[in-house]
């Protein structure tokens, strides 16, 4: 089975790039891929899959129609589609849009069936723009299956683009993780508490992910617990949010919060093994950025990876990433009591803890990708069997 993978980037540290990553080299053994990337990506792909053909193309992600900029990029993308002479049974475009309208003209041309997997924001944030929108819409008429990486995302999808998804069947297909391999199991089940107590969020620093909401959970935590801790982990820009951040701990006196900015392997592996709970709170988007929302949330896996509970802010695909009750307690976005009642209750009983992390470390290990790779192998077979 021949399946064209539409890959939208990876030049950086991404859901895309773990998505691609992890998902080809899952399904390398089992179907022959041919990857079409960005151009100036070539040589990236190449260095991560050596064996594979891989196929530049002027454009698949970051072309939005919406700016008229983008047009001659686009036009020079179909173009080169419209001169390729391969034949492939199914294209697979491994981001909703615009690298899934990149891969509907593949898959046109190939006459072969199209899946699309969604991740998040890029499976709705198209509807903000006329022109986005009616491509998007045409995109998803046409495809023969959509997978978003939670149900979440999938509910989301299904709200903004109803009408064009009348006869499309939509199958969620949980991401995978692969940082289990990463942390022995003997590690985890040896866990215990560390005596000065440690709050852990990893994640870019910015209102979606909410670490204006979790900084208020820790001040009210200190009150309890003075000699908390509380480390952010993340790429940390100098903008009005950070300084509102920073702002609001200068004027509640709040002491021992520490932001790390982006950090090797082997200090975030330090960082998750010195933590008592991780919690990231993200929140959903407003005014031009209302499309915006968590789409999965791997980082509440990495944590189970480790043996750590997690608290976590109601948003998008972030209760296909925990097991509320289980593996972590799930609240509404700016409920602070209630982050602050059920965090105090993981920071005081180090059994509760310790059962609850290792909970979370059964759920990571669930999620493999080579179980999310046997699942879009099943969506493959079944497109070619109709």
């Amino acid at each position: 089975m021949k399946v064209g993978f539409v890959i939208p980037s990876m030049q950086k540290p991404s859901g895309w790039r773990t998505h691609a990553l992890a998902l080809i080299t899952a399904l390398q053994p089992i179907v022959q891929p041919i990857l079409f990337v960005p151009s100036q990506e070539k040589s990236l792909a190449q260095e991560a899959f050596p064996q594979l053909p891989i196929l530049p193309l002027p454009a698949t992600q970051e072309y939005f129609l919406n700016n008229p900029a983008n047009w001659g990029k686009l036009w020079t993308a179909y173009r080169a589609i419209r001169r390729l002479k391969i034949s492939l049974d199914l294209i697979h475009s491994l981001e909703a849009y615009p690298t899934g309208l990149v891969g509907h003209w593949l898959a046109c041309q190939m006459n072969s069936p199209h899946v699309l997997t969604a991740h998040g924001t890029y499976g709705i944030m198209a509807y903000a723009a006329f022109l986005d929108r009616l491509a998007y819409q045409a995109v998803l008429k046409k495809a023969a299956m959509i997978c978003p990486v939670s149900h979440g995302t999938a509910e989301r999808i299904q709200h903004y683009f109803a009408r064009s998804l009348q006869q499309i069947p939509i199958k969620p297909i949980l991401n995978g993780t692969d940082f289990v391999q990463r942390v022995p199991r003997q590690q985890v089940l040896k866990r215990q508490l560390p005596e000065t107590p440690i709050l852990l969020s990893v994640g870019d620093v910015k209102p979606r992910k909410g670490q204006h909401i979790s900084l208020q959970v820790f001040a009210r935590l200190q009150a309890v617990i003075p000699q908390i801790q509380y480390h952010i982990v993340g790429k940390f820009p100098d903008n009005a949010y950070t300084q509102q951040l920073r702002s609001y701990i200068q004027q509640h006196s709040i002491k021992n919060v520490t932001f790390y900015n982006a950090v090797s392997d082997a200090e975030l592996a330090e960082q998750y093994r010195q933590t008592s709970l991780f919690i990231l709170t993200p929140q959903e988007g407003s005014g031009k950025e209302r499309w915006h929302f968590e789409g999965f949330g791997l980082v509440y896996l990495e944590a189970g990876a480790y043996g750590i509970p997690v608290i976590a802010s109601r948003s998008g695909g972030v209760s296909d990433a925990i097991r509320d009750g289980e593996t972590g307690f799930i609240l509404e976005p700016n409920d602070i009591e209630s982050m602050v009642q059920a965090s105090l209750r993981l920071l005081t009983d180090p059994d509760l803890n310790i059962r609850m992390g290792r909970a979370n470390r059964d759920y990571a290990e669930s999620l493999t990708w080579q179980r999310c790779a046997g699942e879009y192998l099943q969506v493959y077979q079944e497109l070619l069997k109709r």
